[in-house]
Formats: structure tokens, C-alpha cells, sequence
């Protein structure tokens, strides 16, 4: 996890990260003229990003998943997403199934792939980057906080400077959330326990 690789995996993971840019541009405004199916586009790039792993890498070591420390990592994951999901429902303001509902999505959809995608995929692959590790992390963070831009900003329905200088308490929260869910990805060896992590974090913030 986090290793030296060939510059062409930087390549792969700068070029795709562009093009994750330009789909979720794509998303928001297609959100803004009202157009329900603009996940399509997330779940497309998604699967593009894990199919050009498994492809390339003919494994999902990339991907933030290998069998070290596997069960104790599933343990520790399977209890935080429990502790979550019963406070929200001890203390949520909505009814049992809407919480299943949502706590489906924040773990699936939010959450999983997030962490497949920028603390597994593209965060492996800037090791392509032939520099300080340090930096490669950092690198890593800007682009994972920079994803919060181009489909907000129409959410929001600020498509202006001035919604970029409104969003940097959460933009430099997001820098170091990467770093932070990074450091556990390597000392853990698996993106497991910040995918529960960043469910719950994201969870509770909405049904609480």
C-alpha cells in the first residue's frame, strides 16, 4: 500500500482524475436543469476507475484492499458503522426506514467509493510521482479537495469566485481528511476502516 511505482501510474491517475473533474461538472449541471439520472455519470467514472485498476493491476491492492489485518480491520469497521447507525436512530430526527435508506447510501455510494477512488486508486497511483512521499500525499489531498467544487458550486447555485471563498473552511477540511484517512489506509493496510469512518462522519452530519 503506498508504494514506488512507474511514472505511467501518475499519469493514469492525473489523467482520470481530470476526467472525474469533468464528470462531476458534467453532474451538477445537469442537477441544475433538473435532470434526475445525472448519478449515471458518478457511477460510470466510478467504474471506469476500478475497472483500469483491476485491468492494469490484474488485483485490488490499489483499490486500498489486501488480507493483512483483514478481520480485525472488519471488526473495528463493523462496529463503528453499528455504533452510527444506532445513534441515529436513538437520537435522529427521521423515521427507521429512512435511515436505512440513507445509511445505505452514505456507506455505498458516498463512502465506499470515495474511498476506493482517492484512498485507494488515485492515491496509490501518484506513487508514480517520483518525489518525497510527503508530497505525493499532499497531492493527493488537493485533488481530493478540489472534487468538492465542481458539482457544489451548482447545488449551491453559486457559480462564482466567491462560492470557491466561501467553501474553504470545508475545502481545508477535506485536505485534511484525505491525509488523515490516508495515514490510517497505510498504517492498517486497507481503506476499510476509513470507509466506516467516513460513513459515519457523513451520516450522523445528515440525519442528526
Amino acid at each position: 500500500m503506498y508504494k514506488e511505482k512507474s511514472k505511467i501510474y501518475f499519469l493514469i491517475a492525473i489523467t482520470y482524475w481530470l476526467v472525474y473533474m469533468i464528470g462531476l461538472l458534467q453532474m451538477g449541471i445537469l442537477y441544475k436543469k433538473g435532470i434526475n439520472y445525472y448519478n449515471i455519470i458518478y457511477w460510470t467514472i466510478s467504474g471506469i476507475g476500478i475497472f483500469i485498476v483491476i485491468i492494469k493491476d490484474k488485483n485490488v491492492i490499489n483499490l486500498g484492499f489486501t488480507k493483512e489485518k483483514l478481520k480485525a480491520n472488519l471488526m473495528i469497521s463493523f462496529a463503528i458503522i453499528a455504533i452510527a447507525f444506532i445513534i441515529s436512530i436513538i437520537v435522529g430526527k427521521y423515521p427507521i426506514l429512512r435511515l436505512v435508506k440513507d445509511s445505505l447510501y452514505y456507506l455505498f455510494y458516498i463512502s465506499l467509493l470515495e474511498e476506493i477512488l482517492f484512498r485507494g486508486f488515485i492515491q496509490n497511483y501518484l506513487f508514480g510521482l517520483k518525489c518525497n512521499k510527503y508530497l505525493v500525499f499532499l497531492i493527493g489531498a488537493l485533488m481530493f479537495s478540489l472534487t468538492h467544487l465542481p458539482f457544489q458550486i451548482y447545488v449551491n447555485n453559486n457559480v462564482s469566485l466567491t462560492y470557491i471563498i466561501k467553501a474553504l473552511p470545508q475545502l481545508i477540511f477535506t485536505f485534511i481528511f484525505h491525509l488523515f484517512m490516508c495515514f490510517i489506509t497505510y498504517k492498517r493496510k486497507d481503506i476499510t476502516i476509513p470507509t466506516s469512518l467516513h460513513y459515519a462522519i457523513d451520516y450522523l452530519q445528515t440525519v442528526l
